[in-house]
């Protein structure tokens, strides 16, 4: 069940796309849809007082702001839109991002087609985000369709020749980014596996899995911790959805693909 918080992001998002301003009204929200017998049906703003255990609507949506804001500065950014809460005026602050929310949490969950388009538009979000080289290498691709030319490009950066073999059109890689330390083929390499889904942890561990396998066929990574995988989910990761146990990936959300608001923090 994804958070009530989320969907009202997802849903500001939605109406600022392509707009300056909007204004959330309780009927957006879905307080006056009722089922075939009259009563009211499930919606936004009673899952809201759920989640934050209070009987009034405006409280319920001031606390889904408050998570909100907190969640996106634990990764050192800001909401991507300004509000007004006495007259639910939203004001967009980065339009970029506004539609890269709404872009792909309309495609969440639907195909093939659409999960390598969720997956060029999260690398489009990490290059503005991060320096270095991506590479986006993950099946179906646009260009290197023939497993030899696409197997002779992984060798460029350092992978065996056997690093896809048979059926493997992709080896489980999605995106590799190369930091800008050191230079191929010692260099440092993080793999970003892209999950067109919410977060699940069996899915998460099985991608990490297989990836590992592949990163393993890189000349110079043949023992663990030389390389970092991460799964991206079309989901925003909260505290509770973390494994118990010792993982061996990073799980991240749409909300680690926002900008970063302070670049020049040093702690020594």
């Amino acid at each position: 069940m994804p958070s009530a918080s989320f969907e009202l992001f997802e849903i500001i998002c939605a109406e600022l796309k392509g707009r300056d301003i909007c204004f959330i009204t309780n009927e957006d929200l879905g307080s006056e849809t009722e089922d075939q017998t009259g009563g009211k049906i499930d919606n936004v703003l009673d899952n809201l007082r759920i989640e934050h255990n209070v009987a009034d609507n405006q409280r319920a949506i001031a606390a889904a702001l408050k998570l909100l804001e907190s969640h996106f500065q634990s990764r050192r950014s800001e909401l991507p839109f300004s509000y007004d809460l006495s007259t639910r005026q939203f004001r967009t602050r980065d339009p970029d991002f506004v539609g890269f929310i709404t872009d792909v949490s309309e495609r969440r969950s639907y195909g093939k087609k659409y999960a390598k388009e969720v997956e060029n538009a999260t690398c489009r979000r990490l290059a503005k985000k991060v320096t270095g080289v991506l590479h986006n290498v993950g099946d179906p691709r646009a260009k290197l369709k023939a497993l030899a030319k696409y197997r002779t490009y992984l060798r460029g950066l350092g992978f065996d020749g056997n690093v896809v073999l048979g059926k493997e059109r992709d080896g489980g890689l999605d995106i590799l980014w190369f930091p800008p330390f050191g230079a191929i083929p010692l260099a440092p390499l993080v793999s970003l596996q892209c999950k067109n889904g919410r977060f699940n942890r069996k899915v998460a561990r099985e991608a990490a899995n297989r990836t590992g396998e592949t990163l393993q066929c890189h000349g110079r990574f043949r023992g663990e911790g030389v390389y970092l995988s991460a799964v991206v989910f079309n989901d925003y990761i909260e505290p509770e959805l973390f494994p118990d146990k010792p993982i061996k990936y990073i799980p991240l959300g749409l909300s680690d693909l926002a900008p970063v608001k302070d670049t020049e923090i040093v702690e020594i």
